[in-house]
């Protein structure tokens, strides 16, 4: 039994969140399809027009929109803060939903005069986003006090990713300075790592212990994996920046590996002292996304090694590889399961709270089918399995058939948070249940 006491007067409306958590998945359909239909030049060097494409629409136009919603929603009800504006938050997402498939369409076609437009209309909705997460996030409660440094760390990198990402677009229609590996690698560091990774690990500290009632341990490696991670995101990256040679590549790529190692750490050492002893879709979906980290870990290394290991006639199989890993398998599989427990509980809160205690109302099991979460986790799993292997193997077909699969849970997924929010949902058991509990 979960006992969850969101703040009522400060939690925003469910139409405020719901729309940035159900259009997530889309993003990363996008990215399936781009994939499904890629050809051997995938292969050839991570910077080729499809992949920066298929990689942003991951990034920007799945995982960020879900961790948007997710921050509108965590940090008045768990962090105490406060939303500036519904409005503003609403006027952002459509921002955010207009301007990113344009980003994205531009990516593509390597159109720079519509790649400009479309990502400074991107700066606009991060901008409209950090005008109502910083508060959101600044609450005064004592509590939680490792999740609101994560985030706020987190926000910070976003700052700094963005800010390097419109200077990239900028300089690749006029020319200001060449954009080497090193500053792309820079830039998708800070976001991966600083903004992607930091937010994961900082949500995970509360949601794991919440979700698998974890009572009798703590974290005792949290604050040092912040500055690690930090640390390691920000120097790191501006140290890519300047194209080092191997040495300095290995260390950059050790030091970027331990922070996310000592939350890993933390995080199974939660989940084994758990009360709840049977997983459900979050707590396979945590252990799943663990295993694509320490993968990503391994591939990063490669990576930062160079030649002999990578192939020269194929310089971009083993990064394509270690984005899948990263990206998808560790922060796309924790957002996949998170996503089953947060909109579940968000649609009984703002629809049914009302009658607890006065009759029959559904529980957390009758609000969404936890058989049908975990096939969605499955194909997502499976999907990006053979992405990885399909792109280090340098396997065109192996690399489509995994993206293909990756459209398909994609589908499946967004079609399942739909039904979530839209459809009815009637009590299987004719126990009222008492206010905040949900089984």
């Amino acid at each position: 039994m979960i006992r969850l006491s969101p703040a009522t007067a400060s939690s925003p409306p469910l139409n405020l969140v719901a729309p940035f958590l159900l259009a997530a998945p889309l993003g990363l359909l996008a990215a399936g399809l781009l994939l499904a239909t890629t050809d051997a030049s995938a292969f050839a060097a991570i910077n080729v027009p499809r992949n920066v494409a298929a990689t942003h629409a991951a990034i920007i136009g799945g995982l960020t929109t879900g961790i948007m919603g997710a921050v509108y929603q965590l940090g008045p009800a768990v962090l105490g803060g406060r939303l500036v504006s519904h409005t503003l938050a609403r006027i952002q997402f459509a921002f955010h939903a207009v301007s990113v498939p344009l980003f994205v369409w531009a990516l593509l076609e390597r159109n720079l005069t519509f790649m400009s437009a479309a990502a400074m209309a991107v700066l606009v909705s991060f901008v409209l986003f950090l005008v109502n997460a910083v508060p959101a996030i600044g609450g005064l409660r004592k509590a939680n006090a490792v999740m609101r440094a994560y985030v706020g760390v987190a926000l910070g990198m976003l700052v700094v990713t963005g800010s390097l990402g419109i200077t990239w677009v900028g300089t690749l229609q006029h020319l200001w300075f060449p954009v080497t590996m090193g500053r792309l690698a820079g830039h998708a560091h800070m976001g991966l790592l600083g903004w992607l990774g930091l937010t994961v690990m900082g949500v995970s500290y509360q949601l794991v212990p919440m979700f698998n009632v974890v009572q009798k341990r703590q974290a005792r490696l949290a604050w040092w994996a912040l500055a690690v991670t930090s640390i390691a995101a920000l120097g790191g990256g501006l140290a890519l920046m300047t194209d080092p040679g191997r040495e300095g590549r290995l260390v950059i790529a050790a030091a970027m590996a331990a922070g996310p190692a000592l939350w890993a750490m933390d995080i199974l050492r939660l989940l084994a002292a758990r009360s709840r002893r049977t997983l459900d879709v979050q707590g396979r979906a945590t252990f799943v996304s663990l295993g694509f980290l320490g993968v990503a870990m391994v591939l990063g290394m490669v990576v930062a090694f160079g030649k002999p290991l990578l192939d020269p006639g194929q310089a971009g199989r083993w990064q394509l590889a270690y984005g899948i890993c990263g990206i998808g398998g560790w922060v796309g599989l924790t957002f996949v399961g998170n996503s089953f427990k947060i909109v579940p509980f968000l649609v009984w809160y703002h629809r049914y709270r009302f009658l607890a205690g006065r009759g029959p109302v559904p529980m957390i099991s009758d609000v969404y089918n936890d058989r049908v979460a975990n096939i969605v986790l499955t194909a997502y799993a499976v999907a990006l399995a053979v992405m990885a292997l399909g792109a280090g193997l340098g396997e065109l077909s192996v690399l489509r058939g995994g993206a293909g699969l990756l459209a398909v849970a994609a589908t499946a997924h967004a079609g399942s948070l739909a039904h979530i929010v839209f459809a009815p949902h009637a009590a299987a058991t004719a126990r009222p249940v008492g206010r905040g509990v949900l089984r």
